[in-house]
């Protein structure tokens, strides 16, 4: 660690490994295998993280090892669509059915910067809305936290971050309806859309309450009311219907269920 300091600031690729916020010294790991982690050092630790979401199946599965080396001897990168696209799109269109196409992006920052840009595109409106401790990646436009002014003021969090990149993002707090409620009333009909973690992680774990994403979705369908169906493309025709469908399931789950049987749950993003 000492060596990484001189050539990576804080000797780190991310400052929150630089442990600065909690004290005590970054762990150098060397090897994983299924839910363990081993330091430089020897020391043998349980990996509650699995890569913050790749290693759900455990660390090096040897399924999982076969399958990259098979992959591996066809090359490691086309730079060009190749079929293992298709089939990873696939996956993540059965896990989630509000999706229909999916465009994949280098990293968590791209993505979110590109469902901005739609917001924005599709509104016509600038203004977006975050909520305290959540984390959206590293463009200027997430790295706001809510000061003073939470009502009508986006504070810079990072050095660097410009005025104009603050001044256009809102923030609110995470759970809590009657904040969004005033950001949209001092903003009206300035706000493209609102951002969110569906469970908070980056700030410590934080579970949303069903009420809370439910209203969410009915402030945002009231702030930008959907233009007529018979002008959306066949795609977004499908995904609104399926909105209607996921709230009135969420409406029957809500009910109290007749004695004896399981309360079923939905929700959405």
């Amino acid at each position: 660690m000492a060596e990484a300091r001189t050539i990576m600031p804080g000797g780190v690729s991310s400052p929150v490994r630089a442990f600065k916020s909690v004290g005590g010294e970054p762990i150098v790991f060397d090897r994983v295998k299924g839910s363990k982690a081993y330091d430089v050092d020897g020391n043998e630790y349980v990996d509650y993280v699995g890569t913050w979401g790749p290693a759900i199946v455990g660390h090096a599965d040897d399924r999982v090892l076969d399958a990259i080396k098979e992959t591996m001897d066809k090359g490691t990168s086309f730079g060009a669509p190749c079929a293992l696209e298709n089939e990873l799109a696939k996956m993540v269109i059965d896990a989630v059915p509000s999706v229909e196409m999916v465009r994949f992006t280098n990293s968590g920052t791209e993505a979110c910067m590109g469902v901005l840009r739609l917001m924005r595109a599709y509104t016509k409106r600038e203004k977006v809305i975050k909520f305290e401790g959540c984390y959206h990646g590293h463009a200027d436009s997430f790295l706001v936290a809510a000061g003073s002014g939470v009502i009508t003021l986006g504070l810079a969090d990072s050095p660097g971050v410009t005025a104009g990149a603050a001044a256009s993002t809102l923030v609110a707090k995470y759970n809590d309806l009657a904040s969004v409620e005033e950001l949209l009333k001092a903003n009206k009909d300035e706000v493209a859309g609102v951002i969110l973690e569906g469970v908070v992680g980056n700030s410590g774990f934080i579970v949303p309450d069903k009420e809370f994403l439910v209203g969410l979705r009915a402030l945002c369908d009231k702030c930008v009311p959907p233009p007529p169906a018979a002008a959306l493309p066949l795609p977004v025709r499908r995904l609104q219907r399926h909105l209607r469908s996921t709230r009135l399931r969420l409406h029957r789950a809500s009910a109290t269920p007749p004695a004896g049987t399981a309360r079923s749950s939905s929700s959405t993003r």
